[in-house]
């Protein structure tokens, strides 16, 4: 797996955008990747500014590109190798077909959120997140530093393997270290949690359940670990019904500053990572969110 080559920030002119795009700067800065700025006008909007202001369609897209060029100034990153784009129509759908004109490989947006108050993600956020045909990196509003600890999930599926390479790849960078979670759930819990309905209740811990576990867990990392050997990576393994409660613990617990997690997957991480259960991930992760997408992706739809 290689280091990301070409990022998208996408902007929206709200404080925390700023911080999204110091940190799609400083993460193509360490691999030499370009990075291009946009930010989507809503049609209505330009409809109703070209009436009120008696000018053209091209004339307001030049007014709103030399403020996103001010905005990229103002925010003191080096603009040498940043290209600033103003699109108009839906957020998701132009974003989607920029990255994908471009040949980005990952998009970075900015989150209200912080690990005091993490409900704060948006629904274009939380739809490209699901939807948008690259991986998704959502900053919360007070990382504005290089990441230390980075955790991710795993379920043993080839896209989760992936999850844990590009969080591998994320942390050398960095200088950090990796944390890697698998949740077990028994025949006894998943019927008992089918779907994330049922209440958390408590469960005989099998031992020797764990411990095979335990091992698929360490053979299926040492390969990966292999590939970035510098990087200090842990495993636990943990028995719950909750998979998606049990991962934001164990984000508060470690004091993970990103989490990277697959968007595809199988058993309870699929379950867990697409449609409405993904926003719940995303919404109420306290730290920044790395969503790895499946290779061949393509945009959905609402």
């Amino acid at each position: 797996m290689k280091p990301y080559s070409h990022i998208v920030a996408a902007i929206d002119f709200t404080p925390s955008c700023r911080n999204a795009l110091r940190q799609a700067v400083r993460l193509a800065a360490g691999n030499s990747a370009k990075v291009t700025v946009v930010h989507v006008m809503d049609e209505f909007l330009v409809h109703e500014l070209k009436k009120a202001l008696s000018v053209d369609q091209a004339t307001v897209r030049a007014e709103w590109r030399a403020r996103l060029q001010k905005f990229v100034e103002e925010t003191d990153i080096g603009t040498a190798h940043v290209q600033v784009e103003v699109r108009i129509g839906h957020p998701l759908q132009e974003i989607s077909e920029l990255c994908c004109s471009l040949g980005a490989d990952l998009l970075v947006m900015g989150v209200k959120g912080s690990r005091q108050e993490p409900n704060r993600v948006g629904v274009i956020a939380a739809k490209c997140v699901r939807k948008a045909p690259l991986d998704v990196l959502l900053v919360r509003e007070d990382a504005s530093a290089a990441f230390k600890k980075v955790a991710t999930c795993v379920d043993f599926s080839e896209n989760s393997a992936k999850a844990v390479r590009r969080a591998l790849l994320m942390a050398q960078a960095d200088g950090a270290v990796v944390d890697c979670l698998y949740v077990y759930q028994s025949a006894l819990s998943m019927s008992l949690d089918y779907g994330g309905m049922g209440a958390p209740l408590p469960i005989t811990i099998d031992a020797e359940a764990l411990d095979r576990w335990n091992e698929e867990l360490k053979n299926f990392l040492m390969p990966l670990s292999a590939e970035v050997p510098d990087v200090p990576l842990s495993s636990s393994v943990v028995e719950r019904m909750n998979i998606r409660e049990t991962i934001l613990e164990h984000v508060q617990e470690t004091q993970a500053d990103l989490v990277v997690v697959g968007t595809r997957g199988k058993t309870g991480l699929r379950e867990m990572l697409i449609g409405t259960t993904a926003e719940k991930i995303v919404a109420n992760a306290p730290c920044s969110i790395l969503a790895v997408k499946p290779d061949a992706m393509t945009m959905t739809h609402d």
